[in-house]
């Protein structure tokens, strides 16, 4: 087991404070970037091949295509504006590992994330992980994952979580977690987890 990713609570130092997390973040902004600017390419590629090269009965079936493609671009852009979040919970909890971390559902279509509640231990949380398309982490855990899943976050907020070896970081949530909308965690929760949560920023039932 990595001396600076363990399994447990929030003892250890925080995951910004450890070797090579800033510029693993650093590379998912720089992807997330790539992607995104790539989204936006294809997307006015194909509005100019739709507009000018393709025949009348062709521009219906492109119009799928633009969705999609533009779909794909601001989810990309979602994803890079999480970048200051994702910043935020580096700086305030530590990496764990978690064997069997990631697993495939039952219906063989999405990945779902399964961590251990810090205060519960026994009892699992699933952070969520937003988009439908091009989700990295579905062919991850249809292969299986090289080792166990690294995360930083309270799977009751949030989560910023990695491939072993800091690799494939994402950003996974609960709904209620930031959402005013919703109702804040009350329950269960120790007064280091409500200490923590609040400074990433997350809604905490008084």
């Amino acid at each position: 087991m990595s001396t600076y990713a363990k399994q447990g609570g929030f003892d250890g130092p925080v995951a910004w404070d450890t070797p090579d997390t800033r510029s693993a973040l650093s590379r998912w902004a720089a992807g997330q970037l790539a992607r995104f600017l790539g989204w936006v390419a294809l997307w006015g590629a194909a509005v100019f091949v739709t507009v000018g090269l393709l025949p009348v009965w062709a521009v219906v079936p492109m119009t799928v295509v633009l969705a999609v493609l533009m779909y794909n671009a601001v989810m990309s852009l979602i994803k890079l504006c999480r970048f200051g979040r994702m910043r935020r919970i580096l700086t305030v909890y530590p990496w764990r590992q978690q064997p069997g971390g990631v697993q495939y559902d039952a219906r063989g279509r999405k990945a779902s994330f399964v961590l251990p509640d810090p205060d519960r231990p026994e009892k699992t949380v699933s952070p969520k992980i937003a988009g439908f398309f091009f989700r990295p982490w579905d062919r991850i855990a249809r292969r299986g994952l090289g080792g166990d899943l690294w995360y930083a976050g309270d799977p009751r907020f949030a989560c910023v979580i990695a491939e072993p070896g800091l690799k494939t970081l994402t950003y996974a949530v609960q709904p209620t977690a930031f959402n005013p909308r919703t109702s804040p965690r009350r329950k269960g929760l120790s007064p280091e987890a409500r200490r923590r949560a609040r400074a990433i920023g997350a809604r905490v039932a008084d």
